[in-house]
C-alpha cells in the first residue's frame, strides 16, 4: 500500500458508519458480474435477496420519471442566448448516459454527439461494488475523441458497502487519471431504486440510513476521491432527497454541485450551495447518433471547468505541445490562460492555453500551474512537467516463479530523473500478472507456461524511447496445502471421498478420505487427485468425480465460507441431511436475512476449510497473530511465511476470520483508514467482525463493510513485524491482495 495513511485517516475524520447502516449491506465484490444489456437496454443482476434491475439505466426511476416530462432545448452557440434560459445557466449543455444508452450493443455517435453541440459527458461507471458499466471505457475514449470533455459517477447504494471502497471501485473501473480531458469524478447520491416503494429490500429513498451515517458515508466517498486523485468530486442530488437524508448537510459546500430539478429553474438549492455547477433538466433529450433518449444537462453561468493534464515527460531539446481545454459557464467571453512553472523556452498562450517551445537540453523537473481567467471565474490546475536525458531500461535477467505464488518486481528505468517520470507497458506478461505505470510487475500467476516478456517506456511525445525483452516460465503450483477435514457447517458432517465418483457427507472420522488438501492454485485434493464437477446444464447440479491433478479444476474460498468451481461457477453442497447423500456442484444460493437486504449462502453451501495461511501479495509474506513485545494483545503483524499455529486463519461461516479462537477486527470497532487489526473475542454477528471475500480467483481483497476498506499491508512493507490495518481498496494493489487457503 504505497499510500499516505496518516493523511487519509486525517481525511476520514468522523468517517463511521454505524452498525445498523451495515447490517442491511450484502457482499461486495470489486468484480463486474453485469451482463450485456439486452434489446431493450436494460440489465438485471441479483446480489443476494434484491434484483439489480436498474444497473443499466442513467439514474434511478423516480427521477427519470420526474425530469421525463419537460421538454429538451437544442444546445446553442454561446452567442445566442434563449430568453427563456435561466440567467444562473450559460448555453454550454452535456449528456448523460449508462449502458441503457446501448440497446443490443448499439453504439454511440461521438462524434455526432459532439457535432449537435454538446460539450461533456458524464458516463455512469459503476453502481455501488456489484456492477461496472461494460461500455464506459468506449463511451469514454469515444467522446474524448470527439473533443468532449468526460466524468465518470459512481451510482451510490450507501446500504451495500462503504463509500471509500465505493469511491476505489469507481476510480479503478474508470481506470481514472487526469489527461486534459477528464473532468472530476461524480457522486451520484438520490433515491434509492430498490426502496419499499420500487422494490422491496426493507429500505426507504435514504437506504434505510439516518442523516448522520449518510453524511458519513458521503464525506468517506469524498475524501477518498480527493486523496487518490487531488480532486473535489461533483455531487449530483435534488434538493428534496438532500435536505431528507444528509438533514440539508452544509458539509459539502466545496464540491461542485450537479443539481436534477425539472422545470424551468433548478429551484432552491440545499443550504450548502450558493451556486450550482451543472443542472440536469431533462432526461427526453434524442438525437440520432443515440440509439435512446438521454439526460441532459446545463453548466453553470458561473462555473469555469479547467481539466487537469497529466503530468507531462518529454525528451530534452524537444519541442513541448500541450492543449488545455475548459468549460467556461461565462461565454461568449473566452477565458485568459496564464501559467507559473514553465520549462525554459516554453510559453502559454493567454488566449488559447496551448504550451509550446522548446525545452531545455538538460534533464530537469517543473511544477506547473496553469489558471484560465474570465471575470471573476478562476479556474487552477497543478501538474509536473519531466523534461528526461537519454531513456534507458536495465537488463532484466530470466524470471521463475509457480502458479498462485505472488509476485511484485520493479522493472528499472533510468532519465536523469529521479522518481517516476515514464509510463510503462508490457506484453507477453504471464496471465495473471499485471504491470504498473512506474513499472512494477505484480500479481498472482494464473498459469503455467512459458512466456517472453517486452516492457517499453513511453513519454508525453508518444515516442518509446526504450525497450527490454526477458523470458519468464511459471511452473505448476505445489500440492501442498493446509489439510484436515472439509466440515459442513448446518449439521458437522464432512466430506468424504467413497470412490472416485462418489463424493459424499458423512459422519466425520479421522479417515484418509477425509483429509483433503488446498494446494494453492486452488484445487481440491486426496490422494493425489483433484475434485472436479462434471459438466452439467446452467441449473441443474453437476456429480462430482476425482481427476488427475494435471487437468484438476480450481475452487476459490467466498466469503461465509462458500466454496465456488471456477469452471461452472457453481458451490460446492450437500443434498440432504441424510449420512452418504452425495455432494455436489450445485446453483450458489442465498437466503435472505431478516433485515429485507442482506443475505448469507444456502446452509447446504458452506464448508469450514482447514485452517491455512493469509499469504500476502508481497512475495513470501503471510499474516500472522505472532507480535512484538511492545505489541498490544491481538496485535496482527506481517511474517516470513511459515507453517505454525500462528499463521493459521478459518474463513467462517458467519463472515468472520478467526486464528486460535478468536476473530479478527479494526482496533476499537474504528473505520478509519490506518487503524490497526486486532484478534479480539468473536461475538456472532457482530458487523465489525464481518469480511467480504471480493476478487480473485487467486489474489482477494479481504473487506470490511462496516469501513468499506480492506486489509492492509501499510507501504507494501516486506518488514517483519509490520502490522497491518485497514486501508483503501485499489485494484492492483499487491498490499491489499491476499491468499486464502
Amino acid at each position: 500500500m504505497q499510500r499516505a495513511l496518516a493523511a487519509a485517516a486525517a481525511a476520514a475524520v468522523g468517517i463511521t458508519l454505524l452498525v445498523a447502516a451495515v447490517a442491511s449491506a450484502s457482499q461486495p465484490s470489486t468484480k463486474s458480474t453485469s451482463s450485456q444489456p439486452g434489446a431493450s437496454g436494460s440489465t438485471n443482476i441479483k446480489t443476494g435477496s434484491v434484483s439489480r434491475f436498474n444497473v443499466g439505466a442513467a439514474h434511478s426511476p423516480t427521477l427519470e420519471k420526474l425530469l421525463s416530462g419537460h421538454a429538451v432545448a437544442a444546445p446553442r452557440a454561446a452567442t445566442v442566448r434563449p430568453a427563456s434560459l435561466p440567467a444562473a445557466a450559460s448555453t454550454l449543455q452535456g449528456i448523460d448516459v449508462a449502458s441503457f444508452q446501448h440497446p443490443g450493443g448499439a453504439p454511440i455517435n461521438w462524434a455526432g454527439v459532439k457535432a449537435a453541440g454538446y460539450q461533456f459527458a458524464f458516463i455512469k461507471a459503476t453502481e455501488g461494488t456489484y456492477y461496472g458499466n461494460p461500455y464506459y471505457a468506449s463511451d469514454a475514449a469515444g467522446a474524448q475523441a470527439a473533443g468532449m470533455l468526460v466524468a465518470p459517477y459512481a451510482f451510490a447504494i450507501p446500504n451495500y458497502s462503504g463509500g471509500a471502497l465505493q469511491a476505489d471501485y469507481v476510480l479503478d473501473h474508470a481506470n481514472y487519471a487526469p489527461d486534459g480531458q477528464m473532468l472530476a469524478p461524480v457522486l451520484d447520491i438520490e433515491p434509492d431504486p430498490y426502496d419499499s416503494g420500487l422494490h422491496s429490500d426493507g429500505t426507504n429513498e435514504c437506504y434505510g440510513l439516518t442523516p448522520t451515517q449518510m453524511v458519513a458515508w458521503i464525506g468517506a466517498f469524498t475524501a477518498e476521491i480527493h486523496r487518490r486523485t487531488g480532486q473535489s468530486p461533483v455531487i449530483y442530488t435534488t434538493s428534496q432527497w438532500w435536505n431528507a437524508c444528509t438533514g440539508d448537510s452544509t458539509n459539502f459546500g466545496s464540491d461542485p454541485l450537479w443539481i436534477a430539478a425539472p422545470g424551468s429553474s433548478p429551484g432552491t438549492l440545499p443550504t450548502a450551495w450558493a451556486n450550482w455547477t451543472y443542472w440536469q433538466y431533462s432526461s427526453t433529450a434524442t438525437l440520432p447518433a443515440v440509439p435512446t433518449a438521454f439526460d441532459t444537462s446545463y453548466l453553470g453561468s458561473t462555473a469555469l471547468e479547467l481539466a487537469a493534464p497529466a503530468s507531462q515527460s518529454y525528451q530534452a531539446g524537444s519541442s513541448a505541445s500541450l492543449s488545455l481545454h475548459t468549460l467556461d459557464g461565462g461565454a461568449p467571453s473566452a477565458p485568459i490562460y496564464s501559467a507559473t512553472g514553465l520549462p525554459a523556452g516554453t510559453t502559454i498562450d493567454p488566449g488559447t492555453g496551448a504550451i509550446s517551445g522548446t525545452l531545455p537540453g538538460s534533464a530537469a523537473s517543473f511544477p506547473v500551474s496553469v489558471t484560465a481567467t474570465d471575470g471573476a471565474l478562476q479556474a487552477t490546475q497543478s501538474f509536473s512537467w519531466y523534461v528526461h536525458s537519454t531513456a534507458s531500461l536495465a537488463a532484466v535477467s530470466s524470471q521463475r516463479g509457480s502458479v498462485a505464488t505472488p509476485v511484485r518486481f520493479q522493472v528499472q528505468a533510468t532519465d536523469g530523473l529521479s522518481g517516476c517520470t515514464l509510463r510503462f507497458s508490457a506484453t507477453g506478461l504471464p496471465r495473471g500478472l499485471s504491470i504498473s505505470s512506474c513499472g512494477i510487475i505484480s500479481g498472482w500467476p494464473a498459469g503455467s507456461g512459458s512466456n517472453t516478456v517486452q516492457v517499453q517506456v513511453t513519454d508525453s511525445s508518444g515516442a518509446a524511447p526504450a525497450t527490454t525483452s526477458f523470458p519468464w516460465r511459471i511452473a505448476r503450483a505445489s500440492g501442498s496445502g493446509p489439510s484436515g477435514q472439509i466440515r459442513l457447517y448446518r449439521d458437522g458432517k464432512c466430506l468424504t471421498e467413497r470412490s472416485a465418483t462418489n463424493i459424499a457427507i458423512e459422519t466425520c472420522s479421522t479417515a484418509a478420505n477425509e483429509r483433503w488438501t488446498i494446494a494453492p492454485d486452488g484445487t481440491v485434493r486426496i490422494q493425489g487427485e483433484c475434485l472436479a464437477a462434471k459438466s452439467a446444464s446452467s441449473t441443474a447440479s453437476a456429480a462430482l468425480a476425482l481427476n488427475s491433478c494435471t487437468r484438476g479444476q480450481r475452487w476459490q474460498v467466498g466469503s461465509n465460507a462458500v466454496l465456488k468451481n471456477l469452471s461452472n461457477g457453481k458451490c460446492l453442497a450437500d443434498t440432504g441431511r441424510r449420512n452418504g447423500v452425495r455432494a455436489v456442484a450445485a446453483v450458489c444460493q442465498a437466503k435472505s436475512n431478516p433485515t429485507g437486504s442482506a443475505s448469507t449462502p444456502s446452509a447446504s453451501q458452506q464448508w469450514t476449510l482447514p485452517a491455512g495461511p493469509l499469504t500476502s501479495g508481497i512475495a513470501g509474506s503471510c499474516a500472522s497473530s505472532l507480535r512484538g513485545p511492545a505489541d498490544p494483545v491481538g496485535t496482527v503483524t506481517l511474517r516470513q511465511c511459515k507453517r505454525s499455529a500462528q499463521q493459521s486463519w478459518i474463513i467462517e461461516p458467519d463472515g468472520a476470520i478467526s486464528s486460535g479462537g478468536k476473530c479478527l477486527a479494526p482496533a476499537g470497532g474504528r473505520t478509519a483508514p490506518g487503524t490497526p487489526l486486532r484478534l479480539v473475542h468473536c461475538v456472532k454477528g457482530a458487523a465489525s467482525q464481518i469480511w467480504q471475500l471480493s476478487g480473485g480467483p487467486i489474489g482477494v481483497q479481504l473487506v470490511n463493510p462496516v469501513a468499506g476498506l480492506c486489509v492492509a499491508d501499510p507501504r507494501d512493507s516486506a518488514k517483519a513485524g509490520t502490522k497491518l490495518v485497514i486501508g483503501p481498496c485499489v485494484a492492483g494493489d499487491a498490499g491489499i491482495s491476499w491468499r486464502v487457503s
